[in-house]
């Protein structure tokens, strides 16, 4: 790690270097380190340190972009000499805004030491613990920790630095017919409680003793976090970012003040609550903004990037992913829970479906924010408030705003972080429920 002050130089080098009307200067620096294991051993134990300087420059509303991973003199200038050089050769953005000026960001606590000195000693203690637990089934799975510097500065005088961490763990437990998977983590490794987590994704492994069919249609479910997170990141893709709003294919769009989900669903992004996995700005560099999408089944808003924002004479709310290709996406997602626990919305099913996660999943149609996809790693039948049956997968093609109409049990909200990263260790994640959902559409069965 470099530290904000040395960053700053580079950034500052950078930007001297630039002759283009603006730039915008980009550095990630991290040390990324991973634990994997497989067959109930671990066979691989990895580190990770590199940096990521990306240049963007603005001449005549033509953009140049270039990336290098080092940040001596010579690389940062001749990065920075390629990006103007490319920018005289694209096509003009006419919709392209200027940069933003200096902006003033509240102090959010995204860094522990605790995870940013996690040894390889340590995380194979706790992998050799879960493997334990798992006795007499084969284990997989991985548990990285990394800790990631952010720093965005421009030619208008911006500057913005975050210093990060991230622990997380995936665990799959196998028998010869059946498995099951759960993910945890958190900014502060110690917050994992890995012995619990591990014991529950066993329990289930061993319900699933023999599989069965059962015929396709509609079936009240109980969607454990897992599988909410996927609703709610597909609501995020499809509808809750301004770009799809404003092209009218969204499910928002020319909705907002609408009833469009039952009462009993609150929807919000906060990219600064302590509660998820907080992060100050985005990659504009844009300070982040609580944003109500959905309050009590009426469409309040959507998040904004500084482009889609200046098409309606707004602000941005700091939710530019990087790309204006693809619009502003709500990263930090919440959903407000309820009382209820899962074990009562068992007991209050007559006959129902209770799903660990989904798998596969593909969007259908934005406007109704139409999903298909399948059930994976453990799939119940319930039956007169029990779980009677471990089913095979199951198929299901569903409109996620049906769904949410049709919610009838909420579980407190807990924390689902986002547990793959390829490249740069950003991570963040969404604070959902378990939830009770009637008249779920399965429309057939998988029994690979």
């Amino acid at each position: 790690m470099l530290g904000r002050n040395k960053i700053k130089k580079v950034i500052d080098e950078a930007l001297s270097y630039s002759t283009a009307e603006e730039t915008q200067v980009s550095l990630f620096i991290w040390d990324s380190f991973l634990t994997r294991f497989a067959n109930s051993y671990i066979h691989q134990n990895m580190g990770e340190g590199n940096i990521q300087l990306e240049i963007r420059v603005i001449n005549d509303k033509r953009v140049g972009e270039s990336t290098t991973n080092r940040i001596d003199s010579e690389a940062i200038k001749k990065a920075v000499v390629t990006a103007c050089e490319i920018s005289k050769f694209t096509e003009p953005i006419q919709e392209l805004v200027p940069l933003p000026g200096p902006k003033k960001y509240l102090e959010v606590n995204s860094f522990y030491e605790n995870t940013n000195s996690f040894t390889p000693v340590d995380r194979a203690n706790v992998v050799k613990e879960i493997i334990d637990e798992a006795a007499g089934f084969s284990t997989y799975g991985s548990f990285p920790t990394s800790t990631l510097e952010i720093a965005l500065g421009n030619s208008k005088g911006l500057f913005s630095y975050n210093l990060s961490t991230a622990a997380s763990i995936v665990y799959v437990v196998m028998s010869n017919i059946a498995s099951s998977y759960g993910s945890t983590g958190s900014r502060n490794v110690e917050e994992i409680d890995y012995q619990i987590f591990a014991r529950e994704i066993v329990k289930k492994v061993k319900m699933q003793k023999d599989l069965n069919s059962i015929k396709p249609g509609e079936y009240d479910v109980i969607l454990e976090p897992l599988a909410v997170t996927d609703m709610l990141m597909f609501l995020g893709w499809l509808g809750f970012g301004a770009l799809a709003f404003q092209e009218d294919r969204s499910f928002m769009s020319g909705r907002i003040g609408e009833k469009i989900m039952g009462d009993n669903i609150t929807i919000w992004d906060d990219g600064l609550s302590k509660e998820g996995m907080p992060f100050p700005f985005d990659f504009e560099g844009i300070p982040k903004k609580k944003v109500v999408l959905i309050e009590k089944g009426v469409a309040k808003g959507v998040v904004y990037d500084r482009r889609t924002a200046a098409k309606e004479g707004k602000e941005s709310t700091g939710h530019s992913i990087g790309s204006s290709a693809y619009g502003p996406y709500p990263m930090n997602l919440f959903i407000k829970g309820g009382k209820d626990n899962i074990d009562k919305m068992i007991k209050e099913t007559k006959k129902g479906i209770y799903v660990t996660r989904f798998h596969y999943t593909n969007p259908i149609d934005p406007i109704t924010a139409s999903i298909t996809g399948m059930t994976r790693d453990g799939t119940f039948l319930i039956e007169d408030g029990r779980i009677t049956k471990p089913l095979y997968n199951l198929r299901f093609t569903q409109s996620l705003i049906k769904a949410l109409c049709r919610v009838t049990h909420l579980s407190p909200s807990v924390l689902v972080p986002e547990v793959e990263s390829y490249d740069v260790p950003f991570y963040t994640g969404s604070k959902v429920p378990a939830m009770r959902i009637e008249a779920w559409n399965f429309t057939g069965v998988s029994k690979l």
